[in-house]
C-alpha cells in the first residue's frame, strides 16, 4: 500500500474573523491568502481540497524534514508579508480589512496509508490517516502558530528533531494519539519588509475644489465611493467600470472606465489621516493633461450628515492649457452632477440589495 505525507496548513483566527466582521470582504481576504500558500510550495504537494480556513495537500514523495521546516517558514513568510502589505495599502475600515493582520498560521503533518474513494468523478484520498490528519488540527497547543507533527513523522525524523520541540498526548475516540510540536510565533515578529513605503499623493493646490454637505452618513458615503461595484450606480460618465471582482480596493489597485471611444486606466490611491476618510484615483490617460488625480476627503458632522471636499489635480499639456478654462468648466459641471447623483443613491439607499 503506498504511503503519503498530509500536509495541511491553517489560518487561525478564521472562524472570529468571519464570525465578526463583514463576510464579503473576509472571503476576499481569505481567497487570497490561501492562494498565497497554494503558491509557496516548493516541496509541490498536491492540493486536495480548500477547506474553508485550510488546505489539504499530499505527496506521495519521500520528503526531508527539513525541507518540511524549511516550506513552513516560507509560507508563514510569504502569508505575513500579504497581511502586513495589506494593512499598509487597505482604504477600507471595516473590520475584516482592520484585523486581517491578526491573522496566523498552524500546519499539520502526518504520515500513512493513502487510500482513495472515487465519487462520480470525484477522486479523493481516504481512511484512517485522513481522518487522523483532520483531529491533528483540533489540539491542545496554546499557540497561534506552530508546526505539529504526528508521531508517524516524529518516528520518521526522530534524529531530527531537537529539544524545543514538545509532545502532548491526547485521546480521539477513546484511542491515545501523540503529536510533537514547536513554536514558529518568532517568524512573524523576525520578518524584516524592505518594501517601498507607499508614496501618498501630494500636489501644491488644487487646480479646482467642490464642498458639499452630503445627506447621509459617513460610512455609506465611503462604501459607495471607494467600492467598485457601486461606481455604476453614481457615475454616468462611464459606460462601464471594469476591475478584478475578487478583489478588495486597495492603494494600487487598478481599474479601467470605458467609455464611447476608449477608456481611461485608473490607480487608487489615498492620504494618511486620523479624523477623515480619504479616496482617491489617478491616471494619465485623460486627454489634454499630462497627469491627473483628485481627492475626496469625507468628515462626518453627525449620524446623518457628512461633510465632502473634492480637490481636482491637473497637469495640463499644450494643448489642454489653451482649452483649459473650458475643461475645467467641463469638469466641475461633470462632478456636481456626480455627487448629486451619489448623495440620492446614498439617501434613498438604493445601492442595497443589488445583484451584480
Amino acid at each position: 500500500m503506498k504511503k503519503a505525507f498530509y500536509f495541511m496548513p491553517d489560518i487561525s483566527g478564521f472562524s472570529e474573523f468571519v464570525n465578526t466582521t463583514e463576510i464579503e470582504h473576509s472571503i476576499h481576504i481569505i481567497s487570497e491568502l490561501l492562494e498565497i500558500l497554494i503558491d509557496t510550495n516548493p516541496i509541490n504537494f498536491k492540493l486536495i481540497e480548500v477547506e474553508g480556513d485550510a488546505l489539504f495537500m499530499y505527496t506521495t514523495q519521500h520528503v526531508l524534514f527539513d525541507d518540511i521546516v524549511n516550506q513552513t517558514q516560507k509560507m508563514i513568510q510569504a502569508f505575513h508579508a500579504h497581511t502586513k502589505m495589506y494593512e499598509r495599502k487597505r482604504i477600507c475600515n471595516c473590520g475584516a480589512c482592520r484585523t486581517t493582520n491578526n491573522l496566523e498560521l498552524k500546519f499539520v503533518v502526518h504520515h500513512g496509508d493513502l487510500n482513495f474513494i472515487k465519487v462520480k468523478d470525484i477522486v479523493k484520498p481516504y481512511g484512517k490517516d485522513v481522518i487522523k490528519a483532520h483531529r491533528l488540527l483540533k489540539n491542545n497547543v496554546l499557540l497561534n502558530e506552530y508546526l505539529l507533527i504526528s508521531s508517524a513523522v516524529y518516528n520518521l525524523y526522530k534524529n531530527k528533531i531537537g529539544t524545543e520541540w514538545k509532545s502532548l498526548t491526547e485521546i480521539y475516540d477513546k484511542e491515545e494519539i501523540t503529536y510533537f510540536y514547536t513554536n514558529l510565533n518568532h517568524i512573524k515578529n523576525e520578518l524584516a519588509f524592505k518594501e517601498k513605503e507607499i508614496q501618498e499623493e501630494k500636489s501644491v493646490i488644487p487646480i479646482q475644489s467642490i464642498q458639499k454637505t452630503m445627506g447621509t452618513d459617513i460610512d455609506t458615503l465611503y462604501l459607495l465611493i471607494s467600492d467598485l461595484k457601486y461606481r455604476h450606480l453614481w457615475d454616468d460618465s462611464v459606460k462601464r467600470i471594469e476591475f478584478d471582482e475578487n478583489k478588495i480596493n486597495r492603494i494600487g489597485t487598478q481599474h479601467h472606465c470605458v467609455l464611447q471611444f476608449g477608456k481611461l486606466n485608473f490607480e487608487t490611491i489615498s492620504e494618511k489621516s486620523k479624523d477623515s476618510l480619504i479616496y482617491g484615483e489617478k491616471t494619465k490617460d485623460m486627454m489634454f493633461v499630462r497627469d491627473f488625480h483628485y481627492v475626496i476627503r469625507l468628515d462626518k458632522i453627525n449620524d446623518s450628515n457628512t461633510n465632502l471636499s473634492l480637490d481636482l489635480f491637473l497637469e495640463f499639456n499644450f494643448i489642454g492649457n489653451i482649452m483649459k478654462h473650458s475643461i475645467l468648466i467641463m469638469i466641475e459641471k461633470m462632478w456636481n452632477k456626480k455627487l448629486e447623483k451619489l448623495n440620492q443613491i446614498a439617501i434613498n439607499r438604493v445601492f442595497e440589495n443589488q445583484f451584480f
